[in-house]
């Protein structure tokens, strides 16, 4: 497949970025709630639910690539991507509900584990049959070095912005404290109505985005891939893709920084109700100023999808992320940082909310296109496209965001000792300190891998910009 369309159109800008908003409700909904759900509200050990979250990254791993392989090599009236969105439009949303409705006749926690691990799986395999080919529509929709920041950057930005809306609306409408039950947190009912939410929500973004999409059709003119129709070519294809160091590069360095975020998303609540000590009401400010980081960011794609050197851009907000990201804890251990309880650490926290927020968005956005970019190397040296197959990385690093933030979050609790049911009694000095301690190594370990990674990647724009040019020249 080769692409003859180089401009990006609002409409166009508009039905992809959409489909942004059923991955912001999903991976927000479980980023920021799934553990604690099933840790304090069903009751199942956190390390348990990692374990299941770990599995279930497994099956990703294969499920992945290989949705991408046939799709890359589908064929069909509605052309190779959209059958597949439109096929996973229902399971996504009836597993999504079902996922926060586990059945009651479920006693032991050995049932529960079984549950979720099942239930996990089946739901990110759903997802999977949407997120792979909508991500690999990147590279056909648009030939443009910089037009592909713009798509990847307003999906990245509508995940962010639907995902902040999704948790405040957790905290000001399902989860709000009551004299009955002063941890709004532990209000099942709430949980599962608003399961029910995000399922229509999540339905909804799909299939207006895959409408939306239709109309572009007829400009992503295809050159016929390889016929493999056999686990031989999925294999031949996969290896072949794999073999690109700068796939290699931006997927270790795009999931290990997914990761770093997922487990600031796993952990948030802890770290706002217990380490920061706030209220319900000051965690809705926080919450708003996420929002707000993730509006800017949006605002700002346009200027980010003109930088001319991805990986440079990419590098220094990551930088910039780490630094934002563990200041205010770096500051606590040294006592300069305000007091809990005082307005001034709202105040910090606050700007700490829009500054993070905003440049993971960024980072993601750029992260994003330089993974889609890959695809004309592919073509390059194996003369496979491939985009299925190496936009899928994409998604599989959205999951490993998710399930691998909420796994080792849930080995991290473990080993602090953070109490399974916590209260004034059980909450000790200790484990508050070694709550933010820890959590500040974790996560400078972590972003420090994902930059270190990205140093290998190896297109920037006049390379890329020759890749398209030889390309076009071969199709005609």
């Amino acid at each position: 497949m080769t692409t003859i369309n180089s401009g990006t159109p609002g409409s166009m800008q508009l039905a992809y970025g959409l489909g942004g908003i059923a991955n912001g409700v999903f991976s927000n909904g479980l980023s920021f709630f799934l553990l604690i759900y099933y840790n304090l509200v069903i009751g199942l050990p956190a390390e348990m639910v990692g374990l299941a979250l770990s599995i279930a990254l497994v099956f990703d791993a294969v499920s992945d690539p290989l949705v991408g392989y046939i799709s890359d090599n589908w064929k069909s009236r509605m052309g190779k991507r959209h059958p597949f969105i439109y096929l996973a439009l229902i399971p996504v949303s009836a597993l999504f509900w079902l996922i926060w409705n586990p059945p009651s006749s479920l006693a032991s926690q050995m049932e529960l584990f079984w549950f979720l691990l099942g239930t996990t799986i089946a739901l990110r395999l759903a997802m999977t049959l949407y997120d792979v080919p909508h991500n690999a529509m990147v590279p056909e929709l648009t030939s443009s070095y910089n037009g592909r920041t713009l798509l990847a950057g307003y999906k990245v930005s509508a995940t962010w912005i639907a995902g902040q809306i999704m948790v405040i609306a957790m905290y000001v409408v399902w989860l709000v404290p009551t004299d009955i039950m002063p941890y709004g947190i532990l209000n099942q009912a709430g949980y599962q109505q608003a399961g029910l939410f995000g399922a229509v929500i999540i339905g909804i973004a799909i299939l207006m985005s895959a409408l939306g999409l239709n109309r572009y059709q007829s400009k992503m003119q295809q050159i016929a891939h390889a016929e493999h129709g056999n686990a031989g070519g999925f294999f031949t294809q996969f290896l072949a893709a794999a073999s690109l160091p700068s796939l290699r590069a931006i997927f270790i360095s795009s999931a290990v920084f997914a990761i770093g975020a997922g487990i600031g998303a796993a952990l948030w609540t802890y770290l706002m109700s217990f380490y920061w000590e706030l209220s319900n009401d000051q965690i809705v400010y926080i919450l708003f100023a996420n929002l707000i980081g993730a509006l800017a960011a949006g605002l700002m794609i346009k200027t980010v999808s003109n930088r001319d050197n991805k990986k440079s851009a990419a590098i220094k907000l990551s930088v910039l992320s780490t630094i934002v990201g563990v200041g205010p804890y770096l500051l606590r251990h040294f006592d300069l940082f305000p007091a809990n309880g005082t307005e001034m650490l709202l105040y910090a926290l606050l700007i700490h909310g829009v500054l993070q927020v905003g440049l993971i968005v960024a980072t993601t956005s750029l992260m994003t296109s330089m993974t889609a970019d890959v695809v004309e190397v592919g073509l390059h040296h194996s003369g496979y496209q491939n985009e299925g197959i190496i936009t899928a990385s994409i998604t599989f690093v959205l999951k490993a965001g998710t399930a691998g933030g909420l796994a080792i979050s849930g080995a991290f609790l473990g080993l602090i000792g953070f109490p399974t049911a916590p209260d004034q009694s059980n909450l000790t000095p200790e484990i508050i300190s070694g709550l933010g301690y820890n959590y500040t190594l974790l996560t400078m370990v972590v972003y420090v891998l994902s930059i270190i990674a990205l140093f290998f990647y190896r297109i920037d724009k006049q390379q890329f910009e020759n890749l398209v040019q030889n390309t076009s020249r071969a199709a005609t």
